[in-house]
């Protein structure tokens, strides 16, 4: 079983982001560079360090598809993502 990162830690690092939303580092880096996460609330040399709390707080905030974020996409004949009931 996989530990993920130490909740109770001072930073995390981008690899401890990324495992605690369980993607890659490179998900977590370019969400960074796009600007769709917190900024980084310090850097030493070229390593980005969040806060945890700060991390956890905005995972807890982000929409999510069908569960009160983005909306069902439905289809011309108004069944959901256009699935067909035949």
């Amino acid at each position: 079983m996989e530990a993920g990162p130490d909740l109770t830690a001072e930073w995390w690092t981008t690899s401890d982001v990324a495992a605690y939303l369980g993607v890659k580092v490179a998900t977590v880096s370019n969400y960074r560079k796009r600007g769709q996460m917190p900024e980084p609330d310090a850097t030493v040399g070229r390593t980005h360090m969040w806060r945890p709390k700060r991390v956890v707080e905005w995972h807890e905030s982000r929409p999510r598809p069908g569960v009160g974020g983005r909306p069902v996409r439905e289809s011309a004949e108004g069944n959901p993502d256009g699935v067909s009931s035949r």
